[in-house]
């Protein structure tokens, strides 16, 4: 992947990182527990089209 295309996604996903991981732990929770069924749920259609 060339670099111009591989810099912005860099920057867009350690702002997201540090995004996510301010703020209280309950936040934190909220979030992961989010991020978390996003993935189950991924996980399960893509599971389920095969």
């Amino acid at each position: 992947m060339p670099l111009i295309y591989l810099a912005p996604l860099a920057a867009g996903a350690l702002g997201f990182g540090a995004g996510f991981w301010s703020g209280s732990g309950a936040t934190k929770l909220i979030k992961l527990g989010a991020v978390g069924g996003g993935c189950y749920l991924a996980y399960r259609a893509l599971k389920g089209a095969k």
